[in-house]
């Protein structure tokens, strides 16, 4: 049982025109993916690898998949998550184990995270982007959350295109709101949260870019009647552009969920900073990493698995890059001991030793250079909180600044 051909468009990153740029095919008794660049695209002269770890551009040949149960690690890249999923499953009767590919045909091109697009046809057909703009910010987010509660819609219209557009990841509910010609996530705070989720994560982003890090620019909105949403800065569009990028959980060539421990094995900041040197980043973008992998362990975020970390390519530089930072959101409830990805060869413990035990791999020439790095960047850190802590509320700044202490003098 060989399903029907889906094929995959790319907008160029030159020229912004759509080509097809490939065929992807799943034999559903195998449970095998395949997929092969188009002839076309050969002979038009394109050479761009969509991802560039699994699927370098080798014309004529089949590259199979065998993660996410056939489906190409990009290609599930650009399938929603459990939000997404969970409106899709509403919205065709769909069973809880169907194909990701379902979800990936399914979807729709507008929202989708990335340059790419899918389709039946040979030919692309993508819709043009299109969001709500910024003065609808406070209505979407009211019916964001009554979707997520399953309470009948505030608005038929928005909650017509909340339905129409679950191409996003993640597990909260999220759409996508343009002002002029950037695009904006917006999570709104939900009743099931144990804190003001949405500020904390502004909070941690304004504070690793107070440190001087890459991280996503993000704005907070405190609404009526205590609705708290943050908006977080797309990297992945820019006016009628959309950028090709590809996951860390891809760039590992590991599942996201996992499915056993020996997939988490694979989780690795070091890994990921030598995958990043694979595909001709340049040095400052290992360094960066570093700078994340420790800003998370003292900040306490332990949501940092692989589909939080991401590459993106450059078309002025012609190179994939490390992406801004996003989805950096502190542990809300407890202060983590550890990180969901391995700090050293075998080590998520959140220590000095940890940190700069395979610190070589991320393009430090010794081990004193590296925790010379490390004790400047700690200090960074430590005043880049004293920038931004007066945006919190006295009870994130409780839960907070004893963890920063703490962490603090963990990697000292």
């Amino acid at each position: 049982m060989t399903s029907k051909p889906l094929y995959v468009y790319l907008q160029r990153p030159d020229t912004g025109d759509w080509v097809t740029v490939g065929r992807y095919k799943l034999d559903g008794e195998s449970e095998i993916g395949r997929f092969r660049y188009a002839p076309s695209y050969e002979a038009a002269g394109h050479a761009w690898t969509i991802d560039p770890v699994n699927l370098p551009y080798l014309p004529g040949r089949d590259w199979e998949a065998r993660r996410y149960r056939g489906l190409h690690d990009v290609l599930r890249d650009a399938c929603p998550d459990a939000w997404g999923k969970m409106l899709l499953q509403r919205q065709h009767n769909l069973p809880a184990d169907a194909h990701d590919s379902r979800y990936l045909a399914l979807a729709g091109n507008v929202d989708r995270w990335g340059a790419l697009a899918v389709g039946p046809s040979a030919t692309p057909s993508v819709a043009a982007l299109s969001s709500p703009r910024l003065p609808m910010l406070e209505a979407l987010s009211r019916e964001l959350i009554a979707l997520f509660e399953r309470r009948p819609a505030l608005d038929a219209r928005l909650r017509q295109r909340l339905v129409a557009t679950p191409s996003l990841g993640g597990a909260r509910p999220k759409t996508t709101i343009q002002d002029a010609d950037r695009y904006w996530l917006v999570k709104p705070f939900l009743p099931t949260d144990a804190a003001d989720i949405p500020l904390l994560e502004h909070v941690a982003q304004q504070w690793g870019r107070a440190c001087g890090l890459n991280f996503a620019e993000t704005v907070h909105h405190a609404l009526g009647d205590g609705l708290s949403v943050v908006r977080v800065l797309r990297f992945d569009r820019l006016g009628k552009r959309r950028f090709m990028a590809v996951s860390g959980a891809s760039l590992l060539q590991t599942e996201y969920p996992f499915i056993g421990p020996e997939e988490s094995a694979r989780w690795s900041y070091p890994r990921l900073a030598e995958e990043l040197k694979r595909i001709g980043a340049p040095l400052a973008d290992r360094v960066e990493l570093f700078d994340r992998m420790v800003f998370n362990a003292v900040a306490g975020n332990d949501d940092d698995h692989p589909r939080n970390h991401a590459a993106m390519y450059h078309a002025q530089e012609n190179r994939w890059r490390l992406a801004p930072a996003f989805d950096v959101v502190p542990n809300p409830v407890e202060a983590p001991r550890a990180l969901t990805m391995q700090l050293s060869m075998g080590r998520f413990d959140i220590s000095r030793e940890a940190a700069l035990a395979d610190a070589i791999r991320f393009g430090f020439k010794t081990l004193d250079e590296a925790s010379a790095h490390l004790d400047a960047l700690l200090d960074r850190i430590g005043a880049g909180f004293t920038r931004v802590e007066g945006l919190l509320s006295p009870e994130l700044r409780d839960l907070l600044q004893p963890r920063l202490q703490d962490n603090l003098a963990l990697l000292r």
